[in-house]
């Protein structure tokens, strides 16, 4: 049976899907496998993948995602036996992975900028000598990593924000196809990703609807208290609001409409999952999230619905609703 070159493990959002696009874009002229994985499940597969597929001849690339201890463990042993793997992450909860093992590459800051996975991996791949940069690439490259880093934000880069919605939007196959064709210059000569007309239409009407979806969650919101015990006990004013989508930008739209509130828990039953975001400096979720086993960044982070997170966020907010 015919094995793939390449087995590439990424996230399921844009900066992961970013960085399959450039796996494709590198190694065009192997069979590159894209599996996408969440935080969450990612070391479950990378394991079953190990004991059940992982064949001589194999590259094993992960990327926005990181595998507890076990895993790495197992990781290890295929690489001293010949196999090659590479792990390219910027969450802080990974920076253990780094200092223990060769393969991966962990990087939170550079150069003063804060990195996402697609630009680490587009720097890993040049110096690699896999991919040659160009500036249409470069360009789309920064948008990613604006947005994954909500640099956007503070710049006013807009169009970074679009092309993460724009993400959303498009099935995940059609748009990497999309953006693989840019990135290659077929759609002519430019040195700017640029959105197609039909593409600009679609954003401006999500746009519009985000923001109407935006106010209602707002009056939605309810307040609670919570005491998390991190270093020492500390209360905590949470806006708690169920929430199926857009959890980004609307997360950071409800943090600055009441400004009275430390963090915003955004609660998704359908994924038993519950997401984090702020847009203070004094509070790290990622440290939060880890207090409830999940993971990310300082002010952006995410845990599982478990039987303490159930009494901390889901079951207050049911009572109050």
């Amino acid at each position: 049976m015919h094995q793939p070159a390449i087995i590439h493990f990424t996230d399921k959002d844009l900066d992961g899907e970013s960085c399959a696009i450039l796996s494709r874009i590198a190694y065009a002229d192997q069979e590159v496998l894209v599996r996408g994985v969440s935080p969450y499940t990612v070391s479950q597969e990378i394991e079953t993948f190990i004991e059940q597929e992982l064949a001589p001849g194999m590259s094993v690339v992960i990327t926005d995602v990181s595998v507890n201890e076990k895993v790495a463990a197992l990781i290890q042993k295929q690489v001293a036996r010949g196999h090659s793997f590479v792990l390219i992450d910027h969450h802080p909860t990974a920076l253990p992975l780094s200092a223990k093992y060769d393969w991966a590459n962990v990087v939170v800051e550079e150069s003063g900028k804060k990195p996402s996975a697609t630009s680490l991996y587009y720097d890993y791949l040049i110096q690699k000598g896999a991919l040659a940069p160009t500036d249409v690439l470069s360009h789309y490259v920064e948008l990613v990593r604006a947005f994954d880093t909500w640099d956007w934000e503070a710049s006013g880069n807009d169009q970074a924000h679009q092309l993460n919605l724009l993400f959303y939007l498009a099935e995940r196959e059609t748009f990497a196809d999309q953006v693989i064709g840019r990135l290659r210059g077929e759609g002519g000569d430019t040195d700017q990703f640029v959105f197609t007309e039909w593409e600009s239409i679609l954003i401006y009407a999500e746009e519009r609807k985000i923001a109407a979806y935006e106010q209602k969650k707002l009056r939605q919101m309810k307040r609670l208290p919570v005491d998390i015990d991190l270093d020492k006990p500390k209360q905590y004013t949470v806006g708690v609001v169920f929430l199926e989508q857009y959890h980004s930008t609307t997360g950071s739209f409800l943090c600055k409409s009441d400004e009275t509130i430390d963090f915003v828990a955004m609660l998704d039953p359908g994924k038993g999952r519950i997401s984090l975001r702020t847009t203070r400096d004094d509070v790290d979720l990622s440290v939060i999230a880890a207090h409830y086993g999940g993971g990310g960044h300082p002010k952006a982070a995410g845990c599982s619905f478990t039987g303490v997170t159930l009494k901390t966020f889901v079951y207050p907010a049911l009572r109050v609703h």
